[in-house]
Parts: C-alpha cells; structure tokens; sequence
C-alpha cells in the first residue's frame, strides 16, 4: 500500500526492548505508531513523539487484541515472553503458555481487520539444533525444533505466519533476531542469567568481579547491534508496507556474518572495562542446554533483498554500551 501521513503500524511488545526503540525510530518517517503492551511495561517508558500513542492491555484477551490493531496497515509483532537463561529455565511453562495465546487471539483478529501486513520478530533459537554453519533460511526446514522451550514458542509463531497467510491470506514477513544488545537493555530480574550475555558480563567487569564467571564458556554467537536491528526492522517494514513481492511471505535472518565466541566475547569487554590484571574466567554455572552451543548465520538473503548490512562492529557496540552502563549504573532491573 502506498504510505501516507495516516499510516498506522501497530507495535505488539512496543514497550520491550527492541519494540519501543522500533516505535522510536518509526515515528520520524511519517508513521502513527501504536504501540501495545501491557500495563505494567508501558508504564516504564515514556514515548515523547506525538505520532506514538499506546494502548496497554492483555494481547492474550481477544477482545483486547482486536481494539489494539484497529486501522493498523501494518502489525510489527514483537510481544513475547522472553528473557535471558535463567528467565528460560524458571518460566518455561509461562513462556510456552503465553506466547501461544498472544499469537492464538492476534492472527484471527489480524484477520478480521481486514489483513494488515504482519512483520513477526523471531528468533535466532528456531536454529538451535542447525545442522549446517553457517547457516541460511531455506535450512530451517532440516533443521530439528528447538528443545528451548521459548526457540519452540517463535517457531510456532512462524507457523502461525505460514497457516494465516496459506488459509487466509494474511500478509507476512519473519525476521529472525541474532542476539541484539547495546545501551538501554533491562533485565527480568537480579543475577547475570536474567540479563544477556553482553551487559551482563560488562556489569561484572564495572563491578570489580574477577576473574569473571561465565554462565557457559561454549559456542559462538553473531551479535546485533541494537541500532542494527532496529533498521534492518524498519526497511522490512516499508518494504512490507508497499507490497513488495520480494519480502512478504519471506524469512530473513537478522545479524553479522562473523560469530564470537563466549570466551572470546568476554576478552574483549574485559580488554575495554577491566584493569591491568591479564584476562581471567570461570565457569560458575553451565547454562549451555538451554540454548545454541553454536550459532553462525550466512546474511546474504537480507543484504540482497533488503540491502540491510550491520554498521557497528562488535568492539564499538561494546564501547558504546559500557558507556551507557557507567552513565546509568550497572545493571537495572524491571
């Protein structure tokens, strides 16, 4: 459809971490933002452009879920329950539950206002047990289900996207998130397993812990810049908006080509944040199951579609958040 001043993208989860940020940098480009959440998250944040209203409330309630999309061309669904490992391991039955029911009452409403697009943020976890590295898009289909519960609960939310758009009609587009961290991140709670791995280790280094303690020292990981993610969103969104043949009904992976490792992760924040003590770790927990021990994607699809390419390399995006985190303390929770 062609955009005009008028043109609602409704946020599910726009008070989250990746949504807001998405609210914040879709309003300048002429959009009217809704962004939905619930009570307690919109609370947190304050959206200061006049394009942005919100609309909190319980996206697992039909009845709520259908008001909230009303005149939206496009639905950017980013709602989920989701957390870092300790959160995955303690809440695996509310994940599972819940995320289920958000998609359960917001496909059928999607419907009933008339099909707008939906942009579906997924997960890099759908790609936990991948059999191929690095990985593509048409792999997923070889690729078993994830046994993390909340990487299951996203590849359900794909098969929503297929099922609606296959019996319905609905519009879609998947995007799959590669571990995004930068300023601003907040926790679900305290301990470092409740925060993700690059602001967690950076608040252990600030705060004096030596050596530092790992969760899992296995596996690598492509780490988003969230300035990254957050355009690599927004030019789906247009290109969704206008109808583009090339995206909708397409899944594009989100993140670098190059992949870290944990350990070597680690060196480098200490290198930035630590002291002249030479770079030291333990392993204080192994959380590795509950996740990918390794995860390593090929980005062509998105850089030739979309001609989306990370800006931020991994020492700037590091720099960039430990300053946030000296600014603002540490570590904050929800």
């Amino acid at each position: 459809m062609r955009r005009s001043d008028d043109t609602i993208i409704a946020i599910t989860g726009g008070a989250g971490y990746v949504g807001s940020q998405c609210a914040a940098a879709l309003a300048p480009r002429g959009y009217r933002v809704v962004v939905i959440d619930r009570d307690e998250a919109v609370s947190r944040r304050t959206f200061a452009d006049s394009r942005i209203t919100v609309r909190a409330g319980d996206l697992r309630d039909p009845a709520f879920a259908a008001g909230a999309i009303e005149g939206a061309a496009l639905i950017l669904h980013c709602a989920a329950r989701i957390g870092a490992s300790t959160y995955m391991r303690d809440f695996q039955a509310d994940i599972l539950a819940d995320n289920a029911l958000i998609d359960a009452a917001l496909y059928p409403a999607a419907v009933a206002a008339g099909k707008p697009a939906v942009v579906y943020a997924s997960s890099s976890m759908v790609f936990q047990h991948a059999p191929v590295f690095p990985y593509r898009e048409e792999d997923l289909i070889r690729t078993p289900p994830p046994t993390n519960v909340y990487g299951f609960s996203k590849l359900s939310g794909e098969y929503f996207c297929r099922a609606f758009g296959t019996q319905y009609g609905l519009p879609f587009v998947i995007i799959r998130y590669h571990n995004i961290y930068g300023p601003r991140e907040q926790g679900k709670g305290e301990g470092a397993g409740n925060i993700h791995v690059v602001p967690a280790l950076i608040g252990k280094v600030l705060s004096g812990q030596y050596p530092i303690e790992l969760l899992s020292a296995g596996g690598t990981r492509p780490f988003t810049y969230i300035d990254d993610a957050v355009e690599a969103t927004c030019m789906v969104v247009e290109r969704a908006l206008a109808g583009d043949a090339q995206v909708l009904g397409e899944d594009f992976n989100i993140g670098p080509g190059e992949a870290t490792s944990i350990v070597d992760l680690a060196a480098m924040i200490w290198e930035q944040c630590g002291d002249s003590r030479p770079f030291r770790y333990t392993v204080d927990s192994d959380l590795g199951h509950l996740t990918a021990v390794r995860r390593e994607m090929n980005p062509e699809k998105i850089e030739r579609i979309i001609g989306w390419k990370p800006k931020v390399d991994l020492k700037t995006g590091i720099r960039q958040t430990a300053a946030w985190m000296r600014e603002n303390g540490a570590r904050k929770s929800l």
